[in-house]
């Protein structure tokens, strides 16, 4: 019959598990937020965007189709890449790709050009989640799923916040394209800081 000490040194390493996996779940979690942060980041620069280019808001708002369209598609078969490749490289291959979009589209002067890299954008974020799921599943026990599943969607709640707070904040000091471009550089470091650190995902 188990007694008490047996249940709560169980207790105690499955909480010891869990602390040794929060690295990898924040690293998970930050990667989560830029690719979701890159998808809304157009909303609050909108204004500024809508100037520069010339264009009304029909067209401006447009943009944003062009965004759920790629992610809608690539998220149909996420799957199919992520058993081809593996959860690890998938999720690399959106960080990345997010990021060489967002720079794309910060270089980019006509808007067919941007509406191409919004595309391009919305299919590189699309392929993300199931992989991120998957590999933050494997990565703790049953038991933990519920924490650490609301640790990764902090991610698209703190972009909801932090967008409007960066673009406020950037603005000054850069221009849209700029902050399309930070924001492209610091998604390309994530995927390759995932790469490095990033734990889990291996099979697909």
């Amino acid at each position: 019959m188990p007694n008490r000490y047996d249940s709560d040194d169980r207790n105690n390493e499955n909480a010891t598990s869990f602390r040794l996996q929060l690295g990898p779940i924040l690293l998970l979690t930050a990667i989560f937020f830029l690719n979701f942060i890159a998808r809304i980041m157009l909303a609050p620069l909108m204004p500024t965007i809508e100037k520069d280019l010339g264009v009304g808001h029909g067209e401006a708002g447009s943009l944003f189709l062009f965004i759920s369209s790629g992610y809608f598609i690539s998220l149909l078969g996420a799957g199919l890449l992520s058993s081809q490749l593996t959860h690890r490289k998938t999720i690399v291959l959106s960080a990345t790709t997010v990021g060489i979009a967002l720079l794309g589209i910060s270089l980019s002067d006509s808007l067919w050009a941007i509406r191409l890299g919004l595309f391009m954008l919305g299919m590189a974020a699309g392929i993300y989640l199931p992989s991120g799921i998957a590999t933050l599943t494997a990565l703790i026990s049953v038991r933990h799923w519920g924490k650490g599943i609301a640790i990764h969607e902090l991610a698209p709640n703190l972009s909801f916040v932090a967008a409007p707070l960066i673009s406020e904040a950037l603005l000054p000091w850069l221009s849209w394209r700029g902050i399309l471009a930070v924001m492209g550089g610091t998604s390309v470091l994530a995927g390759i800081a995932f790469t490095r650190f990033g734990r889990g995902g291996q099979v697909s």
